[in-house]
């Protein structure tokens, strides 16, 4: 599902972000990406979904090499993904709803089923946002954007989803919302990877760690300690 091999990762300053890591994700694998501000999380996630290039090093996705796969390969590989960015991206002019709608347009769903509208109404109520389906995104607050955010990564059922710090605006109660949906996609078969500061999440649902520390990456079991 995801291989990353010799994975490097820098800037123009040259300082090595990322160095030499190797990863190995299977379906419905659900892993977090810790470590300390300025570790790397956020660089590792966003090569994960092809939204950088490694400098040195191979990603595989879903079997496929990006560094050589086709154009139309890889629009086929991020319609099978879900995103969520730490800047969440919303399109300010576009209602709640359309926002999330939109992820399903660009996956090719040129006209919504009832079905589709249906799983966006279910989305955004378990995320308590159905009463602002039609406030424009411009007008919510963080926390509410970030989870709209989610809604818009998850209706399409990816097959990965990457998740950079989707609970860092929330409060407890949707923190753990946000939680059973991810837990419940890779129940489900979809892989999961999360990048959290939040230390009770990885206390209370222990699960795979990805440790990133000076550019290198350790893989543990679980973090009771975290």
């Amino acid at each position: 599902m995801v291989v990353l091999a010799g994975v490097s990762k820098w800037y123009q300053n040259q300082v090595r972000i990322l160095n030499q890591v190797n990863l190995e994700l299977k379906k419905g694998d659900f892993l977090y990406v810790v470590g300390g501000s300025g570790a790397g999380k956020s660089s590792l996630l966003r090569l994960i979904a092809t939204e950088e290039r490694p400098s040195s090093g191979t990603i595989q996705l879903f079997g496929y090499n990006l560094s050589t796969v086709s154009a139309s390969t890889l629009r086929a590989i991020r319609q099978s993904l879900g995103y969520v960015p730490q800047d969440v991206r919303l399109i300010p002019d576009l209602s709640v709803f359309d926002n999330v709608a939109l992820s399903l347009s660009l996956a090719g769903q040129r006209v919504l089923s009832a079905q589709c509208k249906g799983k966006i109404s279910e989305l955004l109520n378990r995320m308590g946002l159905e009463p602002k389906r039609d406030h424009l995104a411009s007008t919510l607050s963080g926390g509410e954007a970030q989870r709209v955010a989610v809604a818009r990564a998850l209706v399409r059922s990816p097959e990965l989803i990457i998740a950079d710090e989707p609970t860092g605006a929330q409060d407890r109660d949707f923190t753990w919302s946000l939680m059973d949906l991810f837990l419940k996609s890779s129940a489900g078969g979809a892989t999961v990877v999360l990048a959290t500061h939040d230390r009770e999440i990885v206390r209370r649902v222990r699960k795979r760690c990805a440790v990133l520390k000076g550019g290198q990456i350790s893989l543990e079991e679980a973090l009771s300690l975290y």
